[in-house]
């Protein structure tokens, strides 16, 4: 009885390279100047900013929690938005160095009355319990607004209250 050979891989061969595709790729990896592809320097130092951001929540009695946040020294808090995994009864300052005002049923707007509330933010919630249930702990999400430049560019998490 005879056995036939095992068949046998062609051998590899390397295809040729040609000139446009790899001119295609270069082309697309240099941004033209003045085009969308120029980075916002005024955005990208924004951002860098609020990830220097952090703070924490506290609680404070049944149904408050306290929470304060700072991005630095060098920055001014100007305004905040709060935001929550669940609905927010009250969002205030007893600072009154910001003014805060409804937006949706988990989210508070708050803005700087008196022009220089300084580097830190803070406030009040009151919200419902429980807040530190598993799988439902209460969540708090900040997006600052820095030294008067308009909308806030990042979000952050606080820490606790849990």
């Amino acid at each position: 009885m005879l056995r036939a050979a095992p068949p046998r891989a062609a051998p590899l061969r390397a295809a040729p390279l040609r000139a446009a595709p790899l001119l295609a790729l270069l082309l697309l990896a240099v941004a033209v100047p003045g085009s969308s592809a120029r980075v916002d320097t005024r955005a990208h130092a924004a951002s860098a900013a609020v990830s220097m951001c952090h703070g924490r929540a506290k609680r404070l009695r049944y149904g408050y929690v306290g929470f304060s946040f700072t991005c630095g020294e060098s920055e001014d808090v100007t305004g905040f938005v709060l935001r929550a995994n669940r609905t927010l009864h009250l969002v205030e300052d007893p600072t009154e160095a910001f003014g805060c005002e409804r937006r949706t049923s988990r989210a508070f707007a708050c803005e700087d009355i008196h022009s220089g509330a300084g580097s830190v933010g803070s406030g009040v919630i009151s919200a419902s319990e429980p807040y530190c249930r598993p799988h439902e702990h209460l969540v708090l999400r900040v997006s600052p607004s820095l030294n008067f430049e308009g909308p806030a560019i990042g979000t952050f998490v606080l820490r606790g209250p849990c």
